[in-house]
């Protein structure tokens, strides 16, 4: 009987295909490496920081789609703060008009956003993002 733990995954070795798609995932989707690393037929995040560290040209693939995804972020934050389409509701008063009002609830739910993406974006690139 084997005592291998069956919960360790298997190491992949370096496959230029597969590591195109970790890149991809992460610029395009937005997605951790924690995340990637859960799927099904990816490797372990070690496999990958192995990788980062004995594959220059898997290293710069990487490097680039991060800067990708920072400025993804950083575009998204902007959007969700200049975004106005919901900053009023119209409720109807009682001789049957509608009347726009400020949303307080949809103008809070933005600035916690906006707040997240801040601290991700300070993570990631704090030279930049940091206040």
């Amino acid at each position: 009987m084997s005592t291998r733990n069956l919960s360790r995954r298997q190491r992949h070795s370096y496959n230029a295909g597969l590591a195109d798609l970790i890149c991809e995932r992460i610029a395009v989707d937005g997605l951790a490496l924690r995340e990637i690393c859960r799927d099904a037929g990816m490797p372990a995040r070690s496999t990958l920081f192995l990788w980062l560290r004995q594959r220059r040209d898997f290293r710069e693939k990487y490097i680039f789609a991060k800067q990708i995804q920072i400025q993804w972020l950083a575009d998204d934050m902007i959007d969700i703060a200049d975004g106005r389409t919901n900053d009023s509701i119209q409720p109807e008063e009682p001789d049957g008009k509608k009347v726009r009002v400020f949303d307080p609830e949809n103008f809070r739910r933005r600035k916690k956003q906006v707040g997240a993406l801040h601290w991700r974006l300070s993570k990631l690139k704090p030279k930049r993002y940091c206040w």
